[in-house]
């Protein structure tokens, strides 16, 4: 333990102390400190910054790198079009993990472990944040991955996982249980099991928690406070300004429920890492039971989509929100319910927006342009995307992952941010507001959508990564499956990962007819793909080089 360690760790114990104990006192401190940060940070770094350079650098060198003990450089992204400019996409990449990496906090009086702030005016540990955050940096650093998960559990209640931590407050609500889905996918990745030895307790602690006072009594899941889904101002829960919330303590809802199938898989994927076989089998058994209670009790046959029901009445929250797609990512509809969700979701009327998957469907009612009631976020757009490709649907999922990703890096070659959400219609941040009305949001955070903000935005890096090239790791091997749209005809592709050394190269001359290389410590080797066709990258790069082998 260094100096500073010393010096940090009892100051540390004294902020947590003064977390637990004085909460109305450091409720009202923290809102000042807030205040405060939100003025440096929005102000001078976002404003004056921006009008001394009108841009971002988008190069990290690794001094810069080694301060926050980030082992290898970021995952680079060059595309090239025969027609038209795409310079959008590589710029937009870029700047994502620039703002990344600014966003990543050394350890510090709040936390023991690296953590990861989702914007600058947003100081604290956020738990489904941080799940996602620790999403993008998994093809970057995997151990800062780690971290920002490790960040969220040591700072616990007892066995609940906290929505915030942050200053002297924390909060005394939870939030959508993702950590366990964010750290199976790391392991599986390959990461080494002690992190998952080091977590699965905690996390197993956490479900039983939930399971104690966040279960109804028909086997669903219901919110304590709209706060608690991440989906504030949803019109499932509020009015506009949220001078008017529901109760929710006895609404099922199909957005929670779909995350306690997506934790008992995750947990199950654990305890077989860590050899507890029985709890494995258990966490299965308890995915099927939700999900054969989300299709007695929540699915709406005349609609086609789950909805938020009251357990007592049976009365239905009849609004399609993006909640009433998020089932489609934990395997809950059967094939039919599925397909008639997916005639939905590309329904440029409902969610096949220019940017995909609106917070809420275009032809609602209740749609406008203010933060959960009608803008994209992508973190939920993300869960939809991994809900397409679960099913199948690749070319659907292709579409608008490609749109999703352009519509974010189109925004920052015209506004140089990667911003909190946005515009389903148009590649804009004009006409988007944030709780209108709301006079305390308006001071703290603004009219519109915050700046600076990879807490989940950045995740369009990981669509391109994972979702479009295809690259995964699965039994340790590493593979790509890549599915571009017909939009990427006559582009090719560059990806980098500097963590996994290699570089992979797509040519899409159309969907259905890829020209590929990868390139290792092996050398080079291509190939062709067809669209959605699984390539095993390792056991092409064991193979003798082709003499001829040169990139495409």
């Amino acid at each position: 333990m260094g100096l500073v360690d010393v010096l940090v760790h009892p100051i540390r114990h004294v902020a947590a102390a003064l977390r637990h104990n004085t909460r109305r006192v450091a409720r009202v401190a923290t809102r000042f400190n807030r205040a405060g940060l939100y003025i440096w940070d929005v102000i001078v770094w976002s404003r004056v910054e921006a009008a001394r350079s009108g841009l971002i650098s988008l190069e990290l060198p690794e001094s810069v790198l080694a301060k926050k003990h980030v082992l290898a450089g970021p995952p680079t992204l060059r595309v090239r079009a025969l027609t038209g400019r795409l310079e959008h996409f590589n710029d937009g990449f870029a700047a994502v993990n620039v703002i990344l990496f600014g966003n990543l906090q050394r350890p510090d009086v709040l936390s023991a472990h690296r953590y990861a702030l989702p914007g600058p005016a947003f100081r604290g540990v956020y738990l489904w944040d941080s799940a996602f955050i620790a999403q993008i940096w998994r093809w970057w650093d995997r151990g800062v991955a780690g971290d920002v998960l490790r960040s969220v559990v040591a700072l616990r209640d007892g066995d609940r996982l906290q929505h915030v931590v942050a200053d002297f407050i924390q909060s005394a609500f939870t939030q959508p249980p993702l950590i366990a889905w964010s750290l199976a996918a790391l392991v599986e990745d390959g990461a080494d099991n002690a992190l998952a030895a080091e977590l699965y307790p905690a996390l197993t602690g956490y479900h039983g928690w939930l399971l104690k006072h966040r279960r109804l009594s028909d086997g669903l899941f219901a919110w304590q406070h709209p706060y608690e889904s991440g989906i504030d101002n949803s019109p499932r829960f509020s009015n506009r300004d949220e001078s008017r919330f529901k109760v929710t303590t006895g609404t099922a809802a199909p957005d929670f429920s779909t995350y306690m199938v997506l934790q008992c898989e995750a947990l199950a994927a654990l305890a077989r890492k860590v050899g507890h076989d029985a709890d494995a089998a258990q966490f299965a058994k308890e995915a099927d039971e939700i999900r054969a209670a989300m299709n007695a009790r929540l699915w709406h046959e005349e609609d086609g989509c789950y909805y938020d029901r009251d357990h007592a009445s049976g009365e239905w929250v009849r609004v399609r929100t993006i909640a009433a797609l998020l089932p489609l990512w934990a395997g809950v509809p059967d094939e039919k319910k599925a397909r008639r969700m997916l005639a939905q979701i590309i329904d440029p009327q409902r969610f096949g927006t220019l940017i995909p998957f609106p917070s809420v469907a275009r032809d609602e009612r209740s749609y406008e342009l203010d933060m959960w009631r009608g803008p994209v976020w992508v973190n939920t757009a993300y869960g939809a995307l991994l809900g397409l490709q679960r099913y199948g649907f690749h070319r659907e999922m292709a579409e608008l992952g490609w749109r999703l990703c352009e519509g974010v890096y189109h925004v920052f070659a015209e506004k140089r941010q990667i911003y909190e959400f946005y515009d389903p219609s148009v590649a804009s941040i004009a006409a988007l507001a944030r709780k209108r009305g709301n006079w305390w949001k308006r001071l703290t955070l603004g009219g519109g959508p915050q700046r600076e903000f990879v807490g989940w935005s950045g995740l369009v890096n990981t669509v391109m990564i994972t979702l479009l090239f295809g690259f995964a790791r699965h039994g340790g091997r590493r593979l790509l499956r890549p599915a571009f749209p017909a939009a990427a005809a006559g582009t090719v592709l560059r990806l980098s990962l500097p963590a996994e050394q290699l570089t992979i190269e797509v040519a899409v001359e159309t969907p259905e007819m890829l020209r590929c290389f990868v390139q290792g410590p092996q050398g080079l080797r291509t190939f062709s793909a067809a669209f959605a066709e699984t390539v095993d990258l390792d056991a092409l790069l064991e193979l003798p080089a082709s003499p001829a082998a040169a990139p495409p």
